[in-house]
């Protein structure tokens, strides 16, 4: 009696080992690896990794908060990341993992219940986190944001306190070799101002229309949909960042305070949504990388029915990554706007053209922009008929932006210069009218995700009605925050 029980107990731990070695067996094939990649200040590192069935970030590692599309991504040649980020990857696996053999019939009922689920994940496809146990998830949300605020002091008046540019929004991708993309982006007006000194802040669309001084508490910046089809390219539609934003960003929302006013992006106090510039409304937009150094763009917008062309405006760009810490890249948009507003406001078609650089040097960051316009900027001067409402009056400008950013440990000096010159001016508008300053910053980093800075500009800037004096100064603080939430089944 003893032989024969001491025989089922060996049995049973026999089929019980098996059973053991075929789960761990599954968990084994389910783990995938785990890729480190950091980046340092502004630079953009890549790591080489298996990204077919996408990548999952377990822990972020670098200096600064990472934010999905903006400061670390993949694609076929593996993880990417930029300015400050870096993390611990994990590579997901879309391959069929191998069912556990099934136990003898005179195994538990509890053993066989573990195995049976066992068979039905290894009959899924799965993308896993790569720590143990594993988890199969298709896709993930990534809640981000940034809390931004000002004390500016202009030179011709007081001290006041503005919201420059906060913003909050979500990212979602799917994982596998073909992803599905989404962001939604509003802008937050955290203290209501009637004014803000950054030009980019607006999430205005109102081409050739009278801004309303107050701005609303939420605006939407962005907000697209798409496909990212790996080494073919990615396919969005929606409001998002244009082509002719692809070369102007080089200096463009680089600067904390007063950037952004001689590159064409954000035009007639608007956000660049309907020329097509900045972010821009309702575009279908392609992007492909190809020859592991170029990146072209292309975009068309469907924005209005007002105008005879298929498309309101078109656009492209094409950037090079001639050394490894040196790009260079072009940009050409096109657009069209109603029959009124091109004959009686602009006086002919509208172009835009853009041409730059940027790269890294040590503990040195840079960026240079040359942009011309054709009849694409407005300015509002009072109607010289004596009515009690402004007037639009288009024009066209050479400008130029620098950019530049010296790192001392937790500090760094930002200096710039902005140059935007009209030309082609309507009788209706002062001869002198251009802007043209320096841009002197300093920024003392508390925190891997906040800083605060200084930031000012000094030069000779006369406006539309040949009214100068637009000297300012900004005390300001900024906190950006982003995490991780993934998608389960």
């Amino acid at each position: 009696m003893k032989l024969r029980r001491c025989f089922v107990s060996a049995a049973m731990a026999v089929e019980c080992a098996a059973v053991l070695n075929a789960q761990q067996s599954f968990v084994q094939a389910s783990v995938s690896s785990v890729v480190s990649c950091v980046s340092k200040g502004k630079e953009r590192q890549q790591c080489s990794a298996d990204t077919r069935a996408g990548i999952v970030m377990l822990r972020p590692t670098g200096e600064a908060a990472c934010l999905l599309g903006r400061n670390w991504g993949y694609d076929d040649q593996g993880v990417w990341v930029s300015e400050g980020c870096g993390g611990d990857f994990a590579t997901g696996s879309s391959s069929r993992v191998a069912a556990a053999p099934a136990p003898p019939a005179a195994a538990s009922s509890s053993v066989e219940t573990l195995v049976q689920s066992e068979d039905v994940k290894a009959q899924i496809p799965t993308t896993t986190t790569g720590i143990n146990p594993p988890l199969d998830y298709t896709g993930g949300f990534q809640p981000y944001g940034s809390i931004r605020t000002i004390i500016s002091t202009p030179a011709n008046g007081s001290a006041v306190v503005q919201d420059d540019a906060t913003r909050v929004g979500i990212n979602f991708a799917t994982f596998g070799p073909i992803r599905v993309i989404s962001t939604t982006e509003w802008g937050v007006n955290l203290v209501q101002s009637e004014t803000s000194l950054n030009a980019g802040s607006t999430t205005a669309s109102g081409f050739g229309e009278v801004q309303q001084a107050t701005q609303p508490v939420f605006g939407a910046r962005l907000g697209f949909v798409g496909v990212d089809l790996g080494k073919y390219g990615r396919l969005s539609y929606g409001k998002q960042l244009s082509t002719h934003y692809d070369i102007t960003s080089y200096t463009t929302d680089r600067f904390n305070v007063f950037g952004g006013v001689s590159t064409a992006t954000y035009v007639a106090g608007t956000d660049g949504g309907q020329s097509g510039t900045g972010r821009a409304d309702q575009t279908i937009l392609y992007h492909l990388k190809f020859a592991k150094i170029f990146d072209f763009g292309t975009q068309g917008q469907l924005r209005t029915a007002d105008t005879p062309q298929a498309f309101n405006g078109f656009g492209f760009s094409l950037q090079a990554k001639v050394l490894s810490k040196l790009t260079i890249g072009g940009a050409y948009n096109k657009t069209y706007f109603d029959h009124f507003l091109t004959t009686t406001v602009l006086h002919g078609g509208t172009d835009y053209y853009a041409f730059g650089g940027k790269g890294d040097w040590r503990n040195l960051e840079w960026g240079a922009v040359y942009v011309r316009e054709n009849k694409g900027d407005l300015v509002f001067i009072p109607d010289p008929a004596g009515g009690p409402d402004t007037i639009a009056v288009g024009f066209s400008a050479n400008g130029v932006e620098l950019y530049s950013r010296l790192k001392f440990g937790k500090f760094s000096a930002v200096i710039g210069f902005e140059d935007y010159i009209p030309v082609d001016l309507s009788p209706l508008i002062d001869p002198d009218f251009k802007t043209r300053y320096a841009v002197l910053g300093a920024e003392w980093h508390i925190s891997p995700s906040g800083y605060a800075f200084i930031e000012s500009r000094l030069g000779d800037t006369t406006d539309a009605l040949g009214k100068g004096g637009y000297n300012a100064a900004t005390l300001g603080f900024r906190y950006d925050f982003t995490w991780k939430t993934l998608h389960l089944p």
